[in-house]
């Protein structure tokens, strides 16, 4: 459930503290779609093979989740101070972003060094300056996915930093609005945005620029803003919250049905739509279903949520050292189960490590910024 109990911060005042740890559990889960999907265990297995296959909605469900906690959080901050600091938002973002996310990328370089024997070419520099920039979702949308060590999946981090940028002033500009120009504006993005999307189609882009761009791929930041403004609230409170659960599983199980994601159709623009409804119902049914609070608040899942940041950045580094190790020791079979049960493993160690000595402290320096007291370190 939603924690509000009462604290002092730094000036001595009475604070609330606005957090949720189902939605901890929640990430946790998100990340696991996203490991399933990048590993072959379930590949061939009756029923499980939809895990593996569409196993990158767990992206889609870690978008609705920002989406949803930002507005959230900003329009308690507009409520409390009649307005949004956008610098300590920002100064926010980058402590809690930045570090482990360019020690990845300086570990990746160092990787890319030593299979090119220190050499990179110039398509190597322009994705490492994309890297550095937070624009490799769009270089991935030019040039295909990042192909230097374990860093092909930094183009979400992009993808979110993009969003980042707008998202105060979105919430900025909406919670002064009426009801009616809100609706109006969420409207008109969806159709901007659909438009775009319509005529790569048309133009037939290859693979994966549709997918890597928050234009084009929107639905579940879009309705992540919606769950946080309450806009669903009119049409979902009277429904059971299991119901609506198990509505956005069998939406997800919908998706096996249509075109992979890297075909280029219009089948796309109903995938995505499917995938925010997906994403969105779960999330909506976990903020309002006590049962699936108290699961999702049980106190592993709480604690490897807290760390799914770090699990999500490091995975594919574990991945990799689990690969090269096995390949190497010869001492267990290298098979689909040991690298999913090994790497997963390694990516939860590496994630408690970087969190216990580089996040902590960043997240001790984020608090001096919060305007509104949110998740505990």
């Amino acid at each position: 459930m939603t924690e509000t109990k009462p604290q002092k911060n730094s000036d001595n005042k009475i604070s609330e503290r606005i957090y949720f740890p189902e939605l901890d559990g929640l990430r946790f889960f998100a990340f696991i779609l996203v490991f399933i999907h990048h590993n072959t265990l379930f590949a061939n297995i009756p029923y499980l093979s939809v895990l593996k296959i569409n196993g990158w909605i767990g992206v889609d469900l870690f978008f609705v989740l920002s989406a949803y906690l930002f507005t959230y959080l900003l329009i308690a901050e507009s409520k409390k101070t009649n307005t949004i600091n956008f610098r300590k938002f920002y100064i926010r973002r980058i402590f809690r972003i930045w570090p482990i996310y360019f020690l990845l990328v300086a570990l990746s370089i160092f990787a890319t060094l030593i299979v090119f024997h220190g050499k990179l070419s110039n398509d190597i520099m322009i994705r490492i300056l994309g890297l550095f920039t937070f624009s490799d979702n769009i270089l991935s949308s030019i040039y295909g996915y990042n192909k230097m060590s374990f860093s092909g999946h930094l183009w979400t981090i992009g993808y979110e930093e993009q969003f980042y940028i707008f998202i105060p002033f979105i919430i900025y500009t909406l919670v002064r609005a009426s009801f009616k120009m809100r609706l109006i504006s969420l409207l008109l993005l969806v159709v901007i945005f659909n438009a775009i999307r319509f005529y790569l189609i048309y133009q037939n882009v290859p693979y994966p620029a549709i997918y890597v761009l928050p234009f084009t791929h929107f639905e579940s930041i879009i309705l992540g803003i919606v769950v946080g403004f309450g806009g669903l609230d009119f049409c979902l409170k009277k429904i059971n919250p299991l119901i609506l659960a198990g509505t956005g599983i069998l939406v997800f199980t919908l998706i096996e049905f249509l075109p992979a994601r890297n075909v280029i159709t219009y089948w796309q623009i109903l995938t995505y739509l499917l995938v925010g409804i997906s994403t969105t119902l779960i999330l909506y049914a976990t903020l309002k279903s006590s049962y699936l609070k108290r699961k999702l608040s049980n106190k592993i899942f709480v604690f490897l949520g807290k760390r799914s940041y770090g699990l999500y950045i490091y995975h594919r580094l574990a991945i990799v050292i689990v690969t090269f190790t096995l390949k190497r020791l010869h001492v267990i079979p290298l098979n689909s189960l040991t690298m999913f049960i090994f790497s997963l493993i390694i990516t939860i160690l590496i994630s408690i490590v970087s969190y216990q000595l580089i996040e902590i402290p960043f997240l001790v320096l984020k608090r001096k910024y919060e305007v509104i007291t949110s998740r505990p370190i």
